[in-house]
């Protein structure tokens, strides 16, 4: 009887428990909402419904969050007013989709503005003074969520959560640049990655095993501090690429003695560079950083893939300029026939492009260190980083001026072909990342981060197509020369 009177007391223990959490719930299912977790709660509610195919369950699961939003519409939108837009059209989307009554349609609704109001409450956007909430602590606790799913193998969760990650990853991009170039790379890759392994049966088992490798290298830098030399590196790495592109252009037509030339390509570098200033000031002081998360891999993967192509075709320009005698053929003429207006509205074209291509990322990134270091420090490295660019800079111009016309001419194809290389592989990659292309995956192509070389074959082929075009470049007149010879 005395072992029987404490079974008894835990029995109604566990009882009354149960009936309080059973009373929660109701009182969260019929009561309103107060927190965005409850929104998103009742948002959850709703695709289950959904998923039993009973739409009007559905429909009354979320008629809460609906009353939610006109309570707190204020003051989300205080906190983002790019977001509160978002989180509007996305509700106006669910109703609207409810009197269709298409139950994919309804899902598709629902889970974009579960997105939403999930980065919302984890603060993964930018306020309306520029400073976002996602931290890189909170990134990792993600990830560590995410690989929880992965083990526990609800795969369902873990692909949205994946979906979650990319569109987040703008957020805290900048502290991991700000400190290791290598690890942001890699992070980027993975998160193209994770989808499609997740995605594929046969690959799933390679999920766990990457976001161990996420969480790994991305934990150091959590509560790393930045200095000067960090803020001065991130122009430095993003600006060297484009540099080398607009100062090889500017030493071709130095060499030309085509002053207007060099008019148009300064013009078209300086217009890079004001709308890259412009864009990125206007995502991080006045947009959501995950809305614009797949917008920002929209942009540098069309202008990735724009300027790869014409590079490629400035490279096979240049190699044909290495035949001395065409070149002073050339040179013989006008020097406005020798460089038509046309041309150099694609010389500044390439140069506008190959400025956006990296300028916006580097904006983007020292606006992301603006709250995470002293102002003097930023400006301080701001200053050094560009201060090292305009150095090369001045050293490209003088080594293309010394140079002999075919040793010019050779480095410089030879530079721009492996720029257009990267570009075109950097570019697909972000189309990945916005889900404009699938992102699916072979474990026999070779993966290089750092030349842009990822295990994919709709990046892998056409580098390699381009690959081919510079070597048949390279390699087609001297074979042309070499089969005469023979005869």
């Amino acid at each position: 009887m005395r072992r029987a009177f404490p079974l008894r007391i835990l029995g109604i223990l566990l009882m009354l428990s149960l009936l309080c959490g059973t009373l929660e719930a109701q009182a969260l299912a019929s009561g309103p909402l107060t927190e965005t977790k409850d929104a998103i709660t009742a948002i959850d509610a709703a695709l289950l419904q959904l998923e039993s195919s009973d739409i009007d369950g559905s429909k009354e699961a979320f008629a809460p969050v609906k009353s939610w939003w006109t309570r707190s519409k204020q003051t989300v939108k205080g906190d983002s007013t790019t977001l509160a837009a978002e989180v509007d059209r996305s509700i106006a989307g669910v109703s609207l989709a409810y009197i269709g009554g298409e139950r994919e349609e309804i899902g598709n609704e629902l889970k974009a503005l579960r997105l939403s109001l999930t980065n919302y409450d984890q603060g993964a956007y930018t306020d309306n003074d520029g400073q976002t909430r996602m931290t890189l602590s909170v990134y990792i606790g993600k990830l560590q969520a995410l690989k929880t799913s992965v083990e526990s193998g609800d795969l369902d969760t873990a692909q949205n959560g994946a979906k979650e990650l990319q569109n987040q990853w703008l957020a805290v991009e900048g502290e991991v640049v700000g400190r290791s170039a290598s690890v942001y790379a890699d992070t980027e890759r993975d998160l193209v990655l994770l989808p499609a392994y997740l995605s594929d049966p046969q690959q799933q088992d390679r999920a766990l095993p990457l976001l161990e490798n996420m969480i790994a290298s991305l934990t150091p830098l959590a509560d790393a501090g930045y200095s000067w030399i960090d803020a001065a590196l991130i122009p430095i790495r993003e600006g060297l690429e484009a540099l080398l592109v607009v100062g090889s252009l500017l030493a071709f037509v130095r060499k030309s003695g085509s002053p207007r030339g060099q008019r148009w390509i300064v013009g078209g570098s300086a217009a890079g560079l004001v709308f890259s200033i412009a864009a990125g000031a206007g995502v991080s002081l006045l947009l959501s950083a995950s809305v614009f998360g797949a917008g920002n891999s929209l942009l540098n993967g069309w202008t990735g893939v724009a300027a790869a192509a014409m590079l490629l075709y400035v490279g096979y320009w240049l190699h044909r300029s290495s035949d001395i005698q065409r070149w002073n053929a050339k040179l013989r003429q006008d020097s406005r026939q020798a460089l038509s207006g046309g041309r150099m509205f694609s010389l500044a074209l390439l140069a506008f492009l190959a400025i956006v291509r990296e300028g916006l990322e580097t904006v983007i990134f020292l606006i992301g260190l603006a709250g995470r270091m002293p102002g003097r420090e930023l400006l301080l490295g701001i200053l050094a980083g560009f201060g090292v660019l305009a150095l090369v800079a001045v050293v490209i111009l003088k080594l293309g001026d010394r140079l002999p016309l075919k040793p010019f001419f050779l480095v410089s194809s030879l530079v721009v072909f492996y720029l257009g290389f990267k570009f075109l592989g950097s570019g697909i990659h972000s189309l990945q990342m916005a889900g404009l292309i699938p992102s699916t995956t072979e474990l026999y192509l070779p993966s290089v981060p750092s030349i842009s070389l990822y295990s994919s074959w709709y990046s892998t082929l056409p580098q390699l197509l381009l690959l081919l075009a510079a070597l048949a470049t390279y390699l087609g007149p001297f074979l042309r020369r070499k089969g005469h010879r023979t005869a």
